[in-house]
């Protein structure tokens, strides 16, 4: 079941708080007249644009290193945002109560991180990418990982996975066919590098607080 945001551990709602503040000004802007110019301005300075990591010139400096994690937060409408908030709602308490709060931000940093990269080596288009998915899927693959590797260890049978998992790979595999602009490439760099994570996290200081 997923909690509701004010049950949310600290650092959930921080993340959370960001995107949804960055979306609530292009919404403001729309609201007071100012059309979609907020929305094209925070797409412009924080979208993650892939032709900067291929030699394109930035606007400001940093910029190429900058929007790994401003696109994270910024997204393309209320529906967008609204789906990654379920997702994080439901993955980030799961990550935080594993590993702690501590080691949830530099998971999402490097799930950030992976995204990005992955975009950005195999997309053929020059359209910058937002959203907080890449992030998500991420938080994703490190419990998909430390739930594997728990059963493992175990010695219990990965059955109970196959089903959930073959059903969220159609949703994705479904969404990515009906939608063209899912940037599926940023959500599979984000779930190897939150995979990652996880392997590495599974026996690390953090996880001896997992019972």
């Amino acid at each position: 079941m997923i909690p509701p945001l004010s049950a949310a551990p600290q650092a959930v709602k921080l993340f959370a708080a960001v995107c949804i503040l960055f979306e609530a000004a292009a919404l403001v802007g729309l609201a007071t007249g100012m059309g979609p110019d907020v929305r094209r301005f925070l797409l412009l300075f924080g979208g993650f644009w892939p032709d900067l990591l291929k030699g394109a010139a930035p606007i400001f400096d940093g910029q190429g290193i900058l929007m790994f994690a401003s696109s994270a937060v910024l997204h393309g409408g209320p529906l967008h945002l609204f789906m990654n908030m379920i997702g994080l709602l439901w993955l980030g308490p799961l990550v935080v109560q594993r590993v702690g709060a501590a080691a949830f931000w530099p998971i999402l940093g490097l799930s950030a991180l992976g995204s990005g990269c992955l975009f950005a080596l195999i997309t053929n288009s020059g359209m910058p990418m937002v959203g907080a998915s890449g992030v998500i899927f991420g938080l994703l693959g490190a419990v998909a990982t430390w739930e594997v590797m728990d059963r493992v260890n175990r010695r219990a049978s990965l059955r109970p996975l196959l089903q959930p998992a073959a059903v969220f790979l159609g949703l994705n595999l479904f969404l990515t066919l009906s939608a063209g602009n899912v940037a599926w490439e940023a959500h599979l760099g984000g779930f190897l590098a939150g995979g990652l994570c996880g392997v590495l996290s599974w026996r690390g200081p953090f996880s001896a607080r997992w019972s």
